[in-house]
Formats: C-alpha cells, sequence, structure tokens
C-alpha cells in the first residue's frame, strides 16, 4: 500500500505543470523566464526628446536579469541600439558608452544619451529601465523599437513598439469650465475698462448750495429796501 501511495506521488509530481515564469531543464530544476513590457514616446525629429521605457519581470527576483536592450528598427534595418549592463551599471549608445546617473554622454546614429537622463528603477522582481534621448537625424513614423531583456543564463523575452500618438483631449469639462472662467473674466475686465473711460456724474456740492441761496437770500433783500 505504502509502495502504491509513493508511486503516485512521484507521478503527480512528474506530470505537474511548470509554474508560471518558469521553464524546465533536463536535469528536472526549473528556470525562471522574463517578461517584459514598454512604451516609446515624444519626439521624431532633431531637437526632440525621445522616452523609451522598459519594464521587466524576473520570477525570483530582478538581480537574475543581465541586460536591457532597445533597438531602433527602419525599413526591416536596425539603424540604432542601446543596450543598458545592469551589473556594471553602463548604458551603451551605439559603440559609446556611459555610466548611469553620471554627466557623461553617449551619442549614436539617432540619439544622445545623457547619464543623468535615464533612471533604474528596481524592487522585488521588478526592474523598470527609462531612458530620455536626444533626436539627432529625423525618425520614421514606421520606425519599430524592439525592447527586450536578457538573464544572466540567456533567457530572453522581447516586445515590439511603435511611437505611442498623444490621446485627443477633445471637449472635456475641464476645459469647459476653464472657457467659462475666462470669459467671465473677460467680461469683467472689460466692464471694468469701459467704465473706468465714461465720465462720472457731477456729485452735488453742500458748499456749492449754500452759496447759491445766499445770494438768492440777498437778491431778494436788496429788491425789498429798493
Amino acid at each position: 500500500m505504502t509502495r502504491a501511495l509513493t508511486a503516485a506521488s512521484v507521478a503527480a509530481v512528474v506530470l505537474a505543470p511548470p509554474a508560471w515564469g518558469q521553464t524546465t531543464q533536463p536535469g528536472g530544476s526549473p528556470t525562471p523566464v522574463p517578461s517584459v513590457t514598454g512604451e516609446v514616446s515624444g519626439a521624431l525629429q532633431p531637437g526632440g526628446a525621445l522616452t523609451i521605457r522598459v519594464d521587466a519581470v524576473m520570477p525570483g527576483g530582478w538581480d537574475a536579469l543581465h541586460l536591457v536592450e532597445a533597438v531602433v528598427v527602419i525599413d526591416g534595418r536596425e539603424v540604432e541600439r542601446l543596450t543598458y549592463d545592469i551589473e556594471d551599471i553602463k548604458l551603451a549608445v551605439g559603440d559609446q558608452e556611459l555610466v548611469v546617473g553620471t554627466g557623461g554622454v553617449a551619442t549614436g546614429n539617432l540619439l544622445r544619451v545623457r547619464g543623468s537622463r535615464v533612471v533604474v528603477t528596481t524592487g522585488a522582481g521588478n526592474l523598470a529601465f527609462t531612458v530620455t534621448a536626444e533626436v539627432l537625424r529625423p525618425i520614421s513614423k514606421d520606425a519599430r523599437f524592439e525592447l527586450s531583456v536578457t538573464g544572466d543564463r540567456g533567457e530572453t523575452a522581447s516586445v515590439t513598439r511603435r511611437i505611442a500618438e498623444p490621446e485627443s483631449q477633445g471637449l472635456t469639462w475641464g476645459s469647459v469650465v476653464a472657457a467659462i472662467v475666462l470669459a467671465l473674466f473677460s467680461g469683467g475686465f472689460v466692464g471694468n475698462l469701459y467704465a473706468s473711460h465714461r465720465r462720472p456724474p457731477p456729485r452735488l456740492s453742500v458748499y456749492g448750495t449754500i452759496q447759491r441761496r445766499l445770494e438768492t437770500e440777498r437778491s431778494t433783500a436788496g429788491e425789498r429796501r429798493g
């Protein structure tokens, strides 16, 4: 009876599917597999700023990741590659490197990056990488951005993104309220301006009234004596 239960338990272990985010090596030890997502936004013309964000998740801990990469592909051809080495805290743009967080500058074919414009945050199994680069040459709207991460054992995950277009705000309550406030302010300002140019009505003078009354009494007294 004991042997039968033991055999059934072993079979259950062997047939159980691997945990999420892991693969099973021939030896039976699970290997974590990363996942990645991201976004690219900003300008595509020279002088503008282009922001690339890569968010990676590594089961077991972010420190099992080795590289973060962003590749710009136009017409099926790689035209720029950004590679961030997590252990060395270095970012390579083309053939140039910089240490993240410093004043170093790396220039590639399309982009120029400063070390101060790279932000990396980590926690548990999450790693977020964000770089804001200066655009040196026009980038096609059809350009694709291949975002990927690589683990210490060569495990990879990638996703392809295009430039994110700004969402149309349309007519919102905020814009309506702002328009009303602006109209009220403008109306009050114009009304005050118009009123300031109008001639104020003459004020009644008490002294003038008394003076006229005295002159009238003098005139009446003179007529009586005459």
